[in-house]
């Protein structure tokens, strides 16, 4: 149903964490935009990009991929 997903905001232990990882098993791309370091809501999305989601500061980086 679709080719990846894109996360802009979660804490560490979330429903949108649960989402990443069912995506993942499905082989699906994980997209992430950053959020600010000092934020409990960001935990999460930082996370992410330090285990190696995309990272994605404007929508054309996701398009981009998949042209």
């Amino acid at each position: 149903m679709c080719n990846g997903v894109l996360v802009v905001e979660a804490k560490q232990k979330s429903g949108t964490m649960i989402t990443i990882d069912f995506a993942l098993e499905e082989g699906r791309d994980v997209f992430v935009i950053p959020g600010n370091i000092d934020s409990v809501n960001s935990m999460g999305t930082n996370e992410l990009i330090r285990q190696g989601a995309k990272l994605v500061t404007k929508y054309e980086e996701i398009i981009e991929e998949y042209m």
